[in-house]
Order: structure tokens, then sequence, then C-alpha cells
């Protein structure tokens, strides 16, 4: 069966064919083709971006299309002095995943094929001036850096995949461990409460027409083993309302990157001291926060700090947009503002180069209760 046709990969997209459009420069320049030696000329051009789209997939027969790639650069470097072609080889050999011996293999390959150029210079016409010998040799200079610059753009896309491949893993292990919590307190609580009450009240049964004093202390203990199975359900529930900061950051980050603004953060690893009534709280004014940074600042970048300063910690959450002007009252900074005092905290902002909100919690304060 013959496979779909596809124009680029799908994992590029048709951003790679974007550069392709400098390759008008050498068609505007040649036109009109009114001899053969243009038309070979642009007959050979359109061979080359056939063979960059094929070095795009990176198939078995890839060196043989670089090859191609190569020997066609050298052909318009020689003739027409068009050295930029090269650039399409040179960073492709940085962009495409390939081992570093391979890699090195390539680049030499890119060094040998420019080797002739310096000679081949004093062959060009004569209307080829001294600038553009000039710019030949800048931009030879380029094509020899850009390998190295493919690469290194490559293995930093590669590093932010595998950043957001673990950043999913550990939300997957914080849903899983909450998971089995609740399942151990079930188990523990639930599970034993409901054996003990069963028996009592079987026992009740059988006792009723016996010793009706003792069955009715049975059904008493029945309903105090209730009441205490009751409250530990609503403990239960109330801490599965809690929101830990770390599950916090992680919906943060998703958040922010939806809206496109580059999160930075420095201090996560403190968050882990705070007692868990009152991360819930924080993780609260952390979000509604973000939600002003991304409603209202139109910010690229957005920055969380925290830091511990002796009984206290800090939580700077700070961007580069162009602030809130005379809506501080509102965007729901009055709520985050009663929050933060809920817990003994205080809050202030400023606006210069964008908002930053601090606010600061003692941990040895209680958080009092709030309505919502």
């Amino acid at each position: 069966m013959i496979g779909k046709f596809r124009l680029y990969p799908k994992e590029d997209g048709f951003v790679s064919f974007i550069w392709l459009i400098f390759i008008l420069i050498p068609i505007i320049a040649m036109f009109p083709y009114d001899n053969v030696d243009k038309q070979l000329a642009l007959a050979t051009l359109g061979i080359f971006v056939v063979t960059y789209r094929n070095c795009l997939f990176n198939g078995k027969w890839f060196p043989f299309w670089m090859a191609l790639m190569y020997g066609i650069s050298l052909f318009y470097t020689m003739y027409f002095g068009y050295i930029y072609l090269f650039i399409y080889p040179a960073w492709m050999i940085g962009f495409i995943p390939m081992k570093k011996h391979v890699f090195k293999y390539y680049y030499i390959a890119l060094l040998c094929t420019l080797t002739p150029v310096p000679f081949g210079l004093s062959q060009l016409p004569e209307y080829v001036t001294q600038d553009l010998k000039i710019t030949i040799f800048v931009y030879g200079f380029f094509i020899c850096a850009a390998p190295f610059a493919g690469r290194s753009i490559r293995k930093q896309a590669e590093l932010r995949k595998q950043m957001y491949q673990s950043t999913q893993r550990m939300e997957y292990v914080i849903k899983q461990e909450e998971r089995y919590r609740i399942a151990r307190d079930l188990h523990d609580t639930l599970g034993q409460s409901l054996s003990i009450m069963t028996i009592k009240t079987e026992l009740a049964g059988k006792l009723l027409d016996k010793d009706s004093e003792r069955a009715k202390k049975e059904i008493a203990e029945v309903a105090e083993t209730s009441r205490g199975t009751l409250q530990t359900v609503r403990e239960i529930v109330s801490s599965m309302r809690h929101v830990l900061i770390a599950e916090e950051m992680i919906t943060i980050e998703k958040s922010l990157r939806a809206a496109k603004i580059i999160l930075s953060t420095e201090g996560e690893e403190l968050t882990a001291e705070l007692a868990t009534d009152l991360q819930n709280t924080v993780s609260y004014c952390l979000r509604e926060c973000v939600t002003n940074v991304i409603r209202h600042s139109r910010a690229s970048h957005c920055r969380i700090i925290i830091e511990k300063s002796g009984v206290n910690y800090i939580f700077t959450v700070a961007d580069d947009g162009k602030g809130m002007k005379d809506s501080i009252q509102g965007n729901g900074l009055m709520g985050l503002k009663e929050r933060i005092e809920s817990i003994c905290g205080k809050l202030e902002f400023t606006q210069k180069n964008g908002m930053k909100v601090i606010f600061t919690v003692p941990v040895d304060k209680k958080e009092e209760p709030i309505n919502d």
C-alpha cells in the first residue's frame, strides 16, 4: 500500500519551507531566462528545492540528498557567486538528529566542499565587485558556524520537550499518590469502622430478645462508632480540598504556556516546609495573581520567586506587561488581600516595568476561616 504523500514532516510543520523564500533571490536575479545557461540554472534550482524537502525527512537516502545539495550549492557559488545556498545544507546537518561522529563527517564534507570557493572567486565575472567578494567571505563564516547553531537549537528543543514530559509524569505521580492516600485512609478508617459496626449490629440483633440491656449498649456503641466514622469522612473530604503549591504550579505553568507567556521560578523547593492549610491559601493567591497576568498584563514573561526570611515566607509574582493602571482595587486583588490577611500576612504591589505582587506569609500563624 502506497503511503500518503507529505510535503513536509508533520513534527516540523510548514515553517521548514519558509526559509526557501531566499531562493527567490537567484530566480529574480537571473530573469529573463533568455538563454540555455539561465534555464539550466533555474532547473538546477528546482532540483535543489526538491532535495531540501527530501532531506527534511531524514530517510535512508539522506546522505545522497545532502551530497546533491552540496554539489548544487558549489555550482551556484562558482558560477554566480550565490554562496548563501550553502546555508541550507549547513543548517540541515546541525538541525537533523544525528550522532556526534556522523555530524563530524558531514561537517568535514561541508568544509571540503567550500575549499574551492576562495580559488574560484578569481574566476567570477568582472562585474563581481570587491564588496561582493567580501560579502561572500562573510557568508562563508556564517555557513561554517550554522551547523553548530542548528545543533544547539535542536538540543534546546529536545530539552524543553523532556522538561514538558517530566512535568506530565510528575503531575501523574502526584495524582496517583493522592489516590493511594485516599484509598489508604478509606481502608484504614472506614473499612475497620464499618466492620465493627456490622459485628455489633449483628450481635445486638441476637441479644435483643435475650438481653435487651446489653443489646441497647451494643447499639449505643454502634451509634458512637458511626459518629466517629462520619467525622473521619469529613476530615478526608476536607484534606481532599487542599491544594499543594507544587500541584498549583503545574496548573499555573500550563495556563501560562497556553497564553504564550514564559514562566520562570525560584525557590519552589521551600514550599514543602509549609503546612497543608497554609499551602492551600497560598495556592489560591498564586492562582489569582497569575490569572491577572494572563487577563490584563499582556506580558511575555512571568516570574514567581519564593524566599524565606526568618519566620516569614515571601512570594513574588512579577511580569513584564503593561500593569493595571487605575484598576488596582479590582481584578481580584481585594479578594487576594482578604486571603492574605486571613493568615496574618501582608500584601504589596508595585507597577514599574510591569506588575509585581508581593505577599509575605508568617508560618507561625494559624489560618482563619474566610467565607467564599
